[in-house]
């Protein structure tokens, strides 16, 4: 199983980097302060997933869960707009969900 959270976490950065890339010079600390902060529960339903401790249903509830949180943190950025903010993390889910999908091939 190839999981490296390390790299999971560059690759939401650059996610919301490229949705956010007007606004990205004046909140990309903001943002990856907000990514470390909600690292662990990220690893730890990946890891739970990757366990088999959780299907994939419930690994989806739990990451609707965890990206209603980013949500609120990247608007606390002061991220311009809503609609902004959700397609950011949208893209860092999408990449975590995508990165434990391809480890579970592997396996």
């Amino acid at each position: 199983m190839s999981f490296d959270i390390g790299k999971v976490f560059e690759g939401m950065l650059a996610a919301s980097g490229d949705v956010l890339s007007a606004e990205w010079p004046g909140v990309q600390a903001c943002v990856k302060a907000a990514y470390r902060d909600e690292l662990a529960a990220l690893e730890a339903i990946a890891t739970a997933r990757l366990d088999g401790e959780i299907d994939d249903a419930e690994m989806q509830s739990q990451l609707a869960d965890e990206k209603e949180a980013l949500k609120v943190a990247l608007l606390a950025c002061k991220v311009k707009g809503k609609l902004a903010a959700q397609k950011a993390a949208n893209a860092a889910i999408e990449v975590l969900a995508d990165a434990v999908g391809a480890a579970l091939k592997l396996v």
